[in-house]
């Protein structure tokens, strides 16, 4: 038992969640699960007992259960803005998500998220609009899309491959110059992007200016001789302008 008959205190919920902590860092997943269990047995009202068993289960790979362990958590506390984003970043996780954008504007809704935010949910959360942003592209939501996009990088300004993304959506929507912005700024901090030079020449002939698209391919198959991509189309290019 994890407490005598008289109740579980506060400072008996901290230790569990600490040793469960050690447990997970153990790589003792089963043992981290049975300990919180336990505690839900002997105290199912704790939230933060709930939220620590649902990270375990999404460690572990169990995403059903760690919904409705974030969902209990949620039940008893319903501002518990960590349990909203743990929620969230599960349904993005699996798929879902539609239901991760209402998880994650749940917390937003709420003060202090940026002090609930590790560099690891970040990086999910971001993700998540990610592929929220390119399943729009896939139906021609481009507006959405770039929503999407731009959300992300409020949260992971540095993610590349989401800018590079957003340059794209700006093409699809003829918005050539805020493309190139963005796709410079990608090109400025690794210039060996291939796929963002490719994407900038595209904004560059859309625009009507070939010979910059033509210099920007050049360049880019100086930096990867080997792309048959860049090869072709330099190729078409520069018949074009001839």
């Amino acid at each position: 038992m994890l407490a005598e008959a008289g109740g579980i205190m506060d400072h008996d919920m901290d230790g569990i969640i600490r040793r469960s902590k050690v447990l997970i860092n153990q790589e003792r997943f089963e043992d981290s699960i049975e300990l919180l269990l336990e505690a839900c047995e002997e105290a199912p009202g704790y939230s933060d007992i709930h939220n620590q068993l649902g990270i375990v289960y999404c460690l572990q790979g169990s995403y059903i259960m760690a919904v409705d362990a974030f969902k209990k958590a949620l039940e008893l506390n319903p501002d518990y803005i960590e349990a909203h984003l743990n929620l969230s970043i599960t349904y993005s996780e699996t798929g879902k998500y539609a239901s991760f954008l209402s998880e994650y504007n749940k917390a937003v809704q709420l003060e202090n998220i940026e002090g609930h935010l590790t560099a690891g949910m970040k990086g999910k959360i971001a993700n998540a609009h990610k592929e929220l942003g390119i399943l729009y592209l896939e139906i021609e939501e481009t507006d959405n899309a770039i929503l999407e996009f731009n959300n992300a990088l409020k949260i992971a300004p540095d993610y590349l491959d989401i800018r590079t993304l957003l340059g794209n959506a700006y093409i699809r929507r003829e918005e050539y110059d805020s493309a190139i912005m963005e796709l410079e700024k990608v090109i400025e901090i690794n210039p060996r992007l291939t796929e963002a030079r490719l994407k900038l020449a595209v904004a560059y002939i859309k625009k009507g200016n070939r010979d910059t698209a033509i210099g920007i391919l050049r360049e880019a198959l100086s930096i990867d001789p080997d792309n048959e991509s860049v090869k072709v189309f330099l190729e078409l290019n520069e018949r074009e302008q001839s």
